[in-house]
């Protein structure tokens, strides 16, 4: 499952449900909110999301429905394409760290992975990876080191280039 925090750098994020931020700053529907840094003092459970040094949302981990923004970032922002997705029809990716996808298929580090389609189910929350011959891997982003390797894949794999998205 990702966090709120996972999506630091990712690009702005289109507000889907109206919230007020810790500091009673009200998001509408709509709105968009880009973060390229995040600060968190734990012992307040406190997290500053900033854009090029300025505060663009506060949230506590401590107040319900802060900590439920924090965890469930897909209730209240239309997320990204999880970064693995960028690679879609590109070369085939070298693992460097063994992961084991919904299906219990256990991919080890020398393998080779590549595929042509990313679909997303309807809940959107399990990832399909489609090769020519059919399912290449799924991943579920309700488990961590699912999420991980969506969110991550530079954690996983040895990525010849950076397909981010302009």
């Amino acid at each position: 499952m990702s966090r709120l925090t996972d999506y630091e750098g990712c690009g702005p994020l289109r507000v889907t449900r109206e919230f007020t931020d810790y500091d009673g700053q009200s998001l509408q529907t709509g709105q968009s909110v880009e973060f390229d840094f995040y600060t968190c003092l734990p012992y307040e459970g406190g997290f500053t999301f900033s854009r090029n040094g300025d505060t663009v949302l506060r949230l506590s981990g401590d107040v319900p429905a802060d900590a439920d923004i924090l965890d469930h970032p897909e209730n209240y922002f239309l997320l990204p394409l999880p970064r693995l997705a960028w690679y879609t029809n590109g070369p085939a990716l070298p693992v460097t760290h063994e992961f084991t996808d919904l299906s219990g298929r256990t991919f080890l580090p020398g393998d080779q992975v590549n595929w042509a389609v990313h679909e997303r189910d309807q809940s959107q929350l399990v990832h399909r990876f489609l090769g020519h011959a059919g399912e290449v891997f799924q991943l579920d982003e309700q488990n961590a080191q699912h999420a991980a390797v969506l969110l991550y894949p530079e954690r996983f794999f040895e990525l010849p280039f950076d397909a981010r998205p302009l």
